[in-house]
Order: C-alpha cells, then structure tokens, then sequence
C-alpha cells in the first residue's frame, strides 16, 4: 500500500510522461495524415507506433530507478503505466477531435476515396479478394463519422492498447528490495 503522497507523486510523473508519450502519438498521426499526400511520412508513422512501447519503457525505468531509487511493486509499476497511457490517450484523442473538426475538412477522406478509385487499388482490392463494396460501404460510414466519434475511437484504442502494455511493462519492470529477494 502506497501513502497518499506517494500516490499523488505517481500521478504528477505519470501525467508529465504521459504528456510526452501524447505528444509522440500526436507526432505519429502527424505522419500518418501526411502521408496520404507524401508517401515518405509513413517512416516516421511506423517510427513513431513501434517507438511507443520502447519510449513507455524508457519514461517508467525512469520513474523506477531515479524517483524510487530501483524499487517498484508491480501494482504500481502497473499503475504509473497505466496513468501514463490514459493520460496520452486524453491528449491524442483531442488532438484527433482538433484536426478532424478544425483543419481537416474531410481531405483525408477525399484523399482516401480518390486512391481507392485508381485502377491500381481497384486491381489491387480484386487481387487480394476483397470485396470493393464492402469498401465502399466502410468508406461511407467512415465519412459518416462526427469527428467526436473518430475521437472517441482513438481514445478508446490507445486506452485498451495502453493498459495491455501496461501489464507488460509492469511485470517486465518490477523490482523488489534487495532485503525482500528469496
């Protein structure tokens, strides 16, 4: 059981690497929505999603080794973790609802649909046996979408994906005090 000061000290660090770990999705869907106009961003796209996990890593060792001096359970290696994530998936998630509803305008989905409408994807989509209106369908309900729901969308997938990584790095990170060791 963790005092209450240490609690609120869990929380401020996991709010500020949260902050940090928003700012690299942020980065990441920076990417990903230029590279439907500049191929080359989908670098620093991938990049950015296989860097997350590692950079999660790197902020909570941080926390582990220099705030708790190596010591950490792993209820609460799972909680700054978890804190951390929900805290990046707050930041993402507005900066998804900002873009879609401020700049966007729908570009990304007339980007979207004027690739699809190229022969190459249309030969494509047959080649690997999908079904070009069942994408059509899914294209249509996408443009549907409120950016609220696209935002909600982007929360809801970093919040399950964050807390499985979470669990990960809470188990793989947990220390025990040299005088508890069996």
């Amino acid at each position: 059981m963790i005092s209450p000061d240490e609690y609120i000290q869990l929380k401020a660090f996991a709010r500020q690497d949260g902050f940090f770990l928003g700012c690299l999705w942020i980065f990441t869907l920076g990417c990903l929505v230029g590279s439907v106009t500049q191929p080359e961003l989908q670098i620093g796209f991938v990049a950015g999603a296989m860097t997350t996990p590692f950079a999660a890593y790197f902020m909570f060792r941080h926390y582990r080794d220099r705030i708790l001096r190596g010591v950490i359970t792993f209820k609460r290696a799972f909680a700054f973790n978890a804190f951390m994530v929900a805290y990046a998936a707050i930041i993402i998630a507005a900066a998804t609802f900002i873009y879609f509803y401020f700049i966007d305008g729908g570009a990304l989905l007339g980007h979207l649909q004027s690739t699809l409408n190229t022969p190459e994807m249309k030969q494509a989509i047959e080649q690997t046996g999908m079904n070009a209106d069942n994408i059509d369908t899914q294209m249509a309900m996408f443009s549907q979408s409120r950016p609220i729901d696209l935002a909600f969308g982007v929360f809801f997938n970093a919040l399950l994906s964050g807390l499985l990584l979470a669990l990960v790095i809470g188990a793989i990170g947990k220390r025990q005090a040299a005088n508890q060791r069996m």
